[in-house]
């Protein structure tokens, strides 16, 4: 269902969650306890916050947190864990949003709700897929959604945020250079969070995929078709 882009795209993000083990955070959370709301984490302790004033603070050591979220100590952690979740998610989402949608990979004709006589070319790209999506397919999404965050995608709160169980071995033994893939994957899931919520937000308004959209852009700049660009 590559196709279905917003939606199918999400899913697969969150299984390939399980095979990442990089995280945010350098030095581990102190842990006065089982429970999340237990957990305390200074903002000092970040990648990216005051120990790092050249990539997310300023040169005088501090961090800009207009909204004092950094304040409570007690919620930074799980406001960690879920800024690297949602930023792991978007980055395949984003990927998906590229490879997915149906002027890249046509879909079959398959049925994919019998009793609805809905076929798999049925469903458009993007964020319109959402209108098609039978209650069912919903269900299921949510269901697979569900069983791996309370399973694989589990956070493991004597850990640092986003560090889940992994048999890829994506985790550097070097402290220095588990440092600077933590940044990476920071400033890159943000990144994605901001280009995934553009794009749909762009197919919302101009009812058109990724792709219409940007040809639709080519053809209302003075620009050669680009068939008669092609060496071939």
């Amino acid at each position: 269902m590559l196709h279905l882009t917003c939606i199918d795209a999400c899913c697969q993000s969150l299984l390939a969650l399980a095979g990442s083990s990089l995280a945010f955070n350098g030095p581990a959370p102190v842990l006065h306890g089982s429970r999340a709301a237990t957990v305390n984490m200074a903002v000092e302790d970040l990648v990216g916050g005051i120990n790092d004033p050249i990539f997310g603070g300023t040169p005088e050591g501090k961090i800009w947190d207009p909204l004092g979220l950094g304040a409570d100590e007690s919620a930074l952690y799980r406001r960690r864990v879920v800024e690297i979740k949602h930023g792991r998610i978007c980055m395949i989402a984003f990927l998906g949003m590229t490879i997915g949608p149906n002027e890249l990979i046509a879909p079959s004709h398959a049925l994919l709700a019998p009793s609805l006589d809905l076929h798999f070319d049925d469903i458009p790209g993007g964020i319109a897929a959402l209108d098609y999506l039978p209650a069912a397919g919903a269900f299921q999404i949510i269901a697979l959604v569900g069983v791996h965050e309370l399973t694989i995608n589990k956070q493991d709160y004597t850990k640092v945020p986003g560090e889940i169980p992994t048999f890829l071995g994506f985790k550097p033994e070097d402290p220095a250079v588990f440092k600077e893939k933590q940044l990476k994957e920071l400033k890159n899931g943000r990144l994605a969070m901001i280009a995934v919520l553009g794009e749909l937000m762009a197919q919302k308004v101009s009812g058109m995929g990724t792709y219409e959209q940007l040809g639709a852009i080519y053809d209302s700049t003075p620009l050669p078709p680009i068939a008669d660009l092609l060496p071939f």
